[in-house]
């Protein structure tokens, strides 16, 4: 037996797989921000039909009206998990410039991994951990039993069929390039 075991060093994650969540209810200001996205972050993978609304559960505390259209939007681009809190940044850059156009706006970015689905949020809550600059991090879904999981604590946009559809097909397209590797 061997007493002199080295530690383990810290791997770094395989890249995630970067997607928006978009919630509007003017389509020119959602296909500006498109256009935005695709000029600062990549091209995009994949774009999902309109969504059931994306809502919140203070909705009536919030600084603006939820919009009435949700969509999904995949980038190519495969991020640090770590980058979370910048792409936020940006993302927030890009509400504050829309909402003159449409005020309901509302840009939510996260990463999808084999295991997990992550959202960005700004608000602290008992089930999210802080990152850095202000942003939290939020598993949305665990991949388990060959579906995902929704949380207790997700949305209920998250747990529409449609959008679950939409999850998994991503997940399986960025597996699928994992395995090409």
């Amino acid at each position: 037996m061997n007493s002199k075991q080295s530690p383990s060093k810290p791997k770094k994650p395989l890249p995630a797989s970067f997607f928006i969540v978009v919630s509007y209810e003017n389509e020119e200001a959602y296909y500006r921000l498109k256009e935005k996205a695709e000029d600062t972050f990549s091209q995009a993978l994949y774009e999902s039909k309109p969504l059931p609304k994306w809502t919140h559960q203070f909705e009536n505390f919030l600084d603006s009206p939820i919009g009435r259209f949700t969509r999904i939007l995949s980038l190519k681009r495969r991020i640090s998990r770590e980058e979370l809190p910048s792409l936020q940044k940006e993302c927030t850059k890009f509400q504050t410039s829309l909402r003159k156009s449409d005020e309901s706006i509302r840009i939510l970015p996260g990463y999808l991994t084999p295991y997990n689905l992550v959202l960005a949020s700004l608000e602290e809550d008992l089930h999210r951990i802080y990152m850095f600059h202000g942003v939290f991090a939020e598993i949305i879904y665990t991949y388990q039993g060959q579906k995902w999981i929704p949380q207790s604590s997700a949305s209920e946009f998250f747990k529409h069929p449609e959008v679950l559809y939409f999850f998994t097909n991503l997940r399986e397209s960025y597996v699928s390039s994992l395995e090409k590797r």
